[in-house]
């Protein structure tokens, strides 16, 4: 009897936590329709048509409208017209996405059947026909107005409840790719080393999107090392993008065996200073294109004046590897609650964290505790910065 109860009880609680999270993605649902229908007032627009994956998960707080992994578009789109929200789903998919994404959402589906699109096109026609005259999308499609770079400005500010989510993201993707740093052993080819990194990050529920593993010559020739079958002597490079909930996160770990060669140690310490100047320059307010030139002005002071050109430094992430990179000529500013992804590099070094400008200053969203950091020094102030660790 008391073991019936306790299933119950337990039961229940399952119960109410899965509604509780549900209302929760409804109404952040709802504030996020606001924020879109405000931008379409301000341009005169009638309907928005989302149809790419960051967009979809962005609106839905969290959903995906996935399936082809590889594909910037999703299977089905949502529209978002001043009075309505509407799935436009083909019949083979509109049950699932209503049960398992939009679960209390108010939104009204339109099917179509799964041979209609491809063959006429019918998606598009019906955002024309329930859109309006003024219908824009984050897509390139005939007669609406592309409207992706202005829109995408919705994603920067996270909401407390996207910094939640962010948070979790960040800690398994940092994980895995930290486990991943200490299981590897020489003799293991690049391939085997990133099949290892694919399954830590799905068995935590994440989707890899970038995968760059290198190892010994390949990290100290390339910048971006892709897996051409060599085999781990010394050193190894895990550095990847992966997502959960629409959010993306990018993390680099490095591993060595042995002491650390004094060229690549040297190299790494600069790094380390170009990536603290840039932590240093996020506050809110400040112009991205100054944060930039002073941090790639530390390469100059440490001998290395044109490295900055051979590589991008990385900028703003969301829900987007990037949602653009910093340059010297970036019009952005950095905004409260904004995450973003810094990478500098040098011949065999690099230093890469995903972390949140906050009001107390940068939080590092991939730092778990579990890996060797040290802290960085510029202008008076101390960052955080991981370190290369040495097996």
């Amino acid at each position: 009897m008391k073991r019936g109860i306790v299933f119950f009880l337990l039961f229940s609680f399952l119960a109410f936590a899965g509604n509780s999270e549900w209302k929760i993605r409804a109404r952040e649902f709802e504030t996020k329709v606001r924020k879109v229908r405000e931008f379409m007032l301000s341009r005169g627009l009638t309907g928005i048509l989302l149809s790419t994956q960051r967009n979809f998960a962005w609106l839905t707080a969290g959903g995906t409208n996935t399936v082809v992994i590889a594909s910037e578009t999703g299977t089905v789109s949502l529209l978002v017209t001043r009075k309505k929200v509407y799935l436009l789903a083909p019949n083979d998919e509109v049950q699932r996405f209503m049960d398992e994404e939009l679960k209390g959402f108010n939104v009204e589906p339109v099917v179509f059947k799964w041979y209609q699109d491809i063959d006429k096109g019918e998606k598009l026609l019906l955002s024309r026909k329930l859109g309006g005259p003024g219908l824009a999308s984050d897509l390139r499609l005939p007669d609406t107005i592309y409207i992706e770079n202005q829109f995408k400005k919705l994603r920067y500010v996270l909401t407390s409840e996207e910094i939640n989510r962010y948070r979790e993201v960040s800690r398994l993707a940092a994980e895995a790719a930290e486990v991943v740093a200490r299981k590897v052993q020489p003799g293991m080819t690049e391939e085997e080393i990133r099949a290892l990194t694919a399954f830590e990050l799905y068995k935590r529920g994440l989707v890899p999107t970038v995968l760059l593993i290198g190892v010994d010559e390949g990290i100290l020739k390339y910048r971006h090392v892709i897996p051409k079958g060599r085999r781990l002597k010394k050193y190894a490079q895990i550095n990847i993008c992966a997502k959960k909930y629409g959010l993306v996160v990018a993390v680099t770990r490095l591993v060595h065996f042995s002491p650390l060669p004094e060229s690549i140690k040297k190299r790494q310490e600069v790094a380390e200073k170009v990536y603290a100047a840039f932590m240093y320059g996020l506050r809110p307010g400040a112009s991205v294109a100054r944060v930039f030139k002073e941090a790639i002005s530390v390469y100059g002071k440490y001998g290395h004046p044109d490295e900055w050109e051979k590589h991008h430094q990385g900028g703003a992430i969301g829900y987007n590897e990037r949602e653009y990179i910093a340059t010297l000529k970036s019009k952005e500013v950095v905004h409260l609650n904004q995450a973003f992804a810094f990478n500098p590099t040098l011949e065999g070094a690099k230093v890469e964290d995903t972390v949140l400008v906050t009001r107390n200053g940068v939080e590092v969203l991939t730092y778990t505790g579990k890996w060797p950091y040290k802290e960085v020094e510029y202008k008076g102030k101390k960052f955080k910065v991981p370190e290369i660790l040495i097996r």
